[in-house]
């Protein structure tokens, strides 16, 4: 349901901005993403929980047996734990290292997963 509202934001604001003469190239560009993410949020919810930051959407996508290793290739995304390395965001580190994700072998993830490791007592 927020996925259509989204496509359909994005819609109606490509039409008014082409409508009122100006900036089409980055209402194009803006619909256009918001259609890609609008299909990444049903594909891979862990990822766009990540992505957007949002700690009870994570938590609530692990809970429903959510995949904390999924990989988006063709959009060069994920695993989570990689994105939420690379936009440093230590909540979604932590949730995510708790339901078991993995780097999938990056080597700048193991070295961010190290270092906001607590050590152990």
């Amino acid at each position: 349901m927020a996925t259509r509202f989204r496509i359909l934001a994005a819609c109606a604001l490509a039409i008014g901005i082409t409508a009122a003469g100006g900036g089409w190239p980055a209402a194009a560009s803006k619909f256009q993403k918001d259609i890609v993410m609008g299909e990444v949020a049903r594909t891979h919810p862990v990822l766009v929980a990540t992505l957007d930051r949002d700690l009870p959407r994570l938590q609530a996508t692990i809970k429903a047996k959510g995949n904390v290793n999924e990989v988006r290739k063709d959009m060069h995304l994920g695993p989570p734990l990689r994105e939420a390395c690379r936009i440093g965001w230590k909540a979604g580190i932590e949730e995510l290292r708790k339901a078991g994700a993995k780097c999938l072998g990056d080597a700048r993830c193991e070295a961010c997963v190290r270092s906001n490791t607590p050590p152990s007592s």
